[in-house]
């Protein structure tokens, strides 16, 4: 079940992957031509942006990340969201968990700049069949088991990452200073697949 109310995200052409994404259900071209995509896609933004950061160069901030909350979805929805947020990992990537404002089972972040993570997000337009931007697959990749719809946000902004086929909505924004948002998602692939059932079977 997903809240398709609230912001809509635009679906960016098809342009992404990481060298630790996997194949997604069939090991489709599609998910080739996307991996190879977002390889030399998101190192060119990243450039463009001025924001080439190694990982470990990266230090955490202390002041807690303000984070818009989604929209209040169903009680079902806040039901999973609660689970998810108790399985996340303290750590992505080395970089330790950050406390989110307003304090929400909906949101965390990790690092700085923060990867941000919002549970219960309403569904992104390409994953909408009524709207004439429909196509799940055309931005699409697979990380352990779970898929992800994807957009970049613009020079130096990084990309936003919104589960598919799950039933509610998780989206992780992952700035462009990570030169690596496949490395980033497979921190959520095992929490997700724990808590947020499966709508169609992902291989996973």
């Amino acid at each position: 079940m997903t809240d398709s109310n609230g912001p809509q995200a635009r679906s960016a052409p098809a342009s992404e992957a990481s060298p630790v994404v996997s194949a997604g259900p069939s090991g489709s071209s599609g998910d080739a031509r996307g991996r190879r995509a977002l390889r030399f896609a998101l190192p060119a933004a990243v450039v463009a942006g001025g924001l080439m950061l190694t990982l470990v160069s990266v230090l955490d901030g202390d002041d807690p990340v303000k984070v818009k909350l989604p929209k209040p979805p169903f009680d079902t929805i806040k039901s999973m969201c609660k689970d998810l947020h108790g399985q996340l990992p303290g750590e992505v990537l080395s970089h330790d968990a950050r406390k989110t404002v307003p304090d929400s089972d909906l949101t965390a972040a990790w690092g700085d700049p923060a990867i941000v993570l919002r549970c219960g997000v309403p569904t992104p337009v390409s994953l909408r069949p009524e709207d004439p931007n429909y196509a799940p697959e055309q931005n699409a990749i697979g990380v352990d088991g779970v898929r992800w719809t994807f957009e970049f946000l613009g020079e130096g902004k990084g990309v936003r990452l919104t589960t598919l086929h799950r039933e509610i909505n998780v989206e992780v924004t992952v700035p462009a200073a990570y030169a690596e948002p496949g490395g980033v998602v497979t921190a959520f692939a095992e929490p997700l697949k724990r808590t947020v059932p499966a709508t169609v079977d992902d291989g996973g």
